[in-house]
């Protein structure tokens, strides 16, 4: 699942990447403000693309906290104490 969860930051990250050459490098140049009109496009692909990757990691990271929880592996969330 983790393994999961650092291909979808990837793909965010990407998404990030390719949505700034969108808005900055790839301008056409008979439109005026280009970079305004693309960031308040919020239908466009990689904007859907990055919300939902987004979402999915948001609510996924809590669940693999509650069930590392629940197994016993809270070693870095709630150090054991042992005593001799």
């Amino acid at each position: 699942m983790s393994t999961l969860l650092i291909l979808l930051a990837t793909v965010h990250v990407g998404a990030s990447l390719q949505q700034l050459l969108n808005a900055f490098v790839y301008v056409p140049a008979d439109v005026p403000d280009y970079s305004t009109i693309y960031w308040f496009d919020d239908d466009a692909t990689l904007s859907v693309l990055k919300l939902n990757v987004y979402e999915t990691l948001v609510c996924t990271t809590p669940v693999l906290v509650c069930q590392s929880c629940a197994e016993g592996n809270n070693e870095g969330v709630r150090p054991r104490l042992y005593y001799s």
